[in-house]
């Protein structure tokens, strides 16, 4: 097969094209750190990096709303435990008050010491958050969930009973919320009510047993909630550490796919210069060449 001079240029001229765009492909890997400048550069391996962002923003999404429920629950289980020191003085109140020793003054100061009890405890279970939502008022944020009523007879829950979830993985979801109807009561039958019966109890010299039972029933409840609330801490941190792990691997694959391994480009682009240079030699020369070098 015979070649002529103009095949034999456009071919050379072809070869040292390709191998100047393989370096230049080599050199933007090089400066920019991205093993693909363009979805063309690898159709196949653009397509898996796509998915992989989709994983790791999915990902990300998940770790800021676990985040976000560790703060609700924590401020709320930190505001719960108050309340449950706070109660546990109350027992402790109850039975010096059912003592049949105490004297109606005795009472008269313990009931003081109640009525001061009373107002921390409705502080506590009125707490705001950062945002200045009312923690334990349900989906009624910005309405105060514990009110004494008009009369001043009783204390009475303005929330609703709405519960906050959030997704924390894929078909995983958290209750980030509590209503104050599930820990403290609803209506007026709660907490506030029980020790302020206690409270009336002391003050008139009635017998308080009742209204101490009541409020023991009452701390029973509260610290089952506490414990539920120490639950789903623990649920939140185990999973935190299930979508680290999952991110880091997602993102060390991904990189396979999409960040450029310094030392193999290296290594092809001292290769490719290399040809390139013995590509221009051995044309340079071979343009020299004419069949009259040859006849004399």
């Amino acid at each position: 097969m015979r070649l002529s001079t103009n095949l034999f240029y456009s071919q050379n001229e072809t070869n040292i094209s390709e191998a100047n765009s393989r370096l230049y492909k080599l050199q933007q890997q090089l400066s920019t750190g991205k093993k693909l400048q363009q979805p063309s550069d690898d159709p196949l391996a653009t397509t898996q990096i796509m998915k992989f962002d989709r994983v790791i923003a999915r990902t990300e999404q998940f770790r800021e709303n676990i985040s976000v429920s560790e703060r609700r629950l924590s401020y709320e289980e930190t505001t719960v435990a108050s309340v449950v020191t706070s109660l546990q003085r109350v027992q402790e109140i109850a039975i010096r008050g059912n003592s049949g020793a105490m004297s109606d003054n005795d009472r008269q100061i313990l009931a003081g010491e109640l009525d001061g009890i009373l107002d921390h405890v409705k502080g506590l279970l009125n707490t705001q958050d950062a945002q200045g939502e009312y923690m334990f008022a349900g989906y009624r944020g910005d309405t105060e969930p514990y009110v004494l009523n008009a009369g001043g007879t009783a204390y009475e829950y303005q929330g609703d009973s709405g519960e906050r979830f959030l997704d924390i993985g894929e078909n995983s979801t958290i209750q980030s919320t509590d209503p104050g109807s599930a820990i403290f009561g609803d209506s007026t039958d709660n907490v506030l009510n029980q020790i302020l019966d206690l409270k009336t109890a002391l003050e008139s010299g009635t017998d308080p047993s009742a209204a101490s039972q009541g409020v023991n029933g009452w701390y029973e409840n509260i610290v089952s909630q506490q414990a539920q609330l120490g639950s789903r801490l623990r649920v939140l941190e185990d999973q935190e550490w299930n979508l680290t792990d999952l991110q880091t691997f997602t993102e060390s694959t991904r990189s396979l796919f999409a960040d450029t391994d310094y030392y193999e480009a290296i290594s092809q682009l001292s290769l490719e210069s290399t040809a390139l240079q013995a590509a221009y030699q051995s044309f340079g020369k071979v343009q020299q060449m004419s069949l009259f070098n040859y006849v004399g």
